[in-house]
């Protein structure tokens, strides 16, 4: 339940009306008795500032709900949390393991096999267009057409 700051005070002044009949009787003068009085105000405003800027900083129980957890905890939680996302290469193609632009990552493994194997016979190992037609049998100008197909797809993607 909230702090009732109306009600509070109500409380608070009745309280002090009994202790400035019990100071008073005691013998203190009123200017003691309202310093005393205004310093005791004055604790009050400050423990209901200090409820209302302060947050609980828990953190939710094992069994209990994460919307049982203090707002203030939920964001620190989620300030800290780190999020790696696993991506398991194919065992031939490692030096795509090595990359670290998630988005590249993602787009090379949506070609085939042998587009990779093109990939990196060109790109990982240095081959020219003239060399890799001379492996696969075909003409150069093809292996540049694939090379151009798998750039545009790799930059679309």
């Amino acid at each position: 339940m909230s702090f009732n700051k109306g009600y509070e005070l109500k409380k608070f002044e009745a309280h002090w009306e009994k202790l400035r009949i019990e100071y008073a009787a005691a013998g203190m003068t009123e200017d003691a008795i309202q310093k005393m009085y205004d310093y005791d105000r004055q604790q009050f405003n400050s423990e209901r500032t200090f409820v209302e800027r302060t947050q609980e900083f828990t953190a939710p129980a094992y069994e209990s709900s994460e919307e049982e957890a203090s707002p203030l905890m939920l964001r620190y939680q989620e300030a800290i949390t780190t999020k790696d996302t696993y991506h398991e290469t194919k065992s031939k193609f490692v030096w795509i393991g090595e990359i670290e632009d998630e988005h590249l990552l993602s787009a090379l493994e949506k070609l085939s096999d042998e587009d990779l194997e093109l990939l990196t016979l060109y790109i990982y190992e240095g081959y020219s267009t003239v060399e890799l037609s001379k492996a696969y049998g075909i003409a150069h100008q093809n292996i540049s057409k694939r090379i151009i197909k798998i750039t545009n797809f790799l930059k679309n993607f």
